[in-house]
């Protein structure tokens, strides 16, 4: 299947469970440590008990997620557990913003061409100039490739 951009990090959501007296809530913790690095809050799903938390209740900085507030303390049962899903965005995936102004109006790109790019039949390109392909590399072009 085609992505635009990066595929996804996983296969499935894997996920990571916060339980029991030992790694569980315990009522004044805020702090817990993840497997996984993920961009933002946004790039995971929390649930406490069973229960969605809102994006604002908690934020991530690499693998630490900081609850708003403490949760309840866990029972031994991991009956009050918390869990962590990945939604497959790490924090090294981020694409940057390549666009200016308020309305994204403008994108900007890079003026060398350091690989190999073939431009299929049924494809257009566009590229903002000058251009300079370096040493050893080809453009191939079967379709339509813009400079301006």
């Amino acid at each position: 299947m085609p992505y635009l951009g990066f595929e996804p990090t996983f296969g499935e959501y894997p996920s990571q469970i916060f339980a029991g007296t030992a790694t569980g809530p315990n009522g004044s913790k805020t702090a817990f440590t993840m497997d996984y690095a993920p961009s933002n809050s946004a790039s995971i799903l929390v649930t406490l008990a069973g229960v969605k938390q809102m994006t604002n209740a908690y934020s991530v900085d690499g693998t630490t997620l900081t609850m708003t507030a403490a949760p309840a303390a866990d029972d031994p049962s991991g009956s009050n557990s918390m869990e962590v899903i990945f939604l497959g965005l790490r924090a090294d995936t981020i694409q940057p913003d390549e666009t200016l102004g308020t309305d994204a109006i403008m994108r900007y790109n890079g003026n060398t061409i350091s690989e190999n790019i073939t431009v299929a039949a049924a494809q257009n390109a566009m590229s903002a100039g000058p251009i300079t392909i370096a040493d050893t590399y080809i453009v191939t072009v079967n379709g339509n490739w813009s400079i301006v």
